[in-house]
């Protein structure tokens, strides 16, 4: 479904870290962080703001 929008799924990620987790949240944050810096600006914005 995200790619009949445009969006890599790539772009999502579902994790689930408990409040008692602190630690695997920070690295969640960081590893998609850095995934997204790879994948680079999403086209999905650029597309959106075209048709406005």
């Amino acid at each position: 479904m995200l790619e009949d929008f445009g969006l890599e799924p790539q772009r999502f990620r579902l994790e689930w870290v408990s409040s008692a987790e602190g630690g695997k949240f920070a690295q969640v944050v960081r590893d998609m962080t850095e995934e997204l810096r790879q994948l680079g600006p999403s086209s999905y914005k650029v597309q959106a703001g075209a048709g406005a």
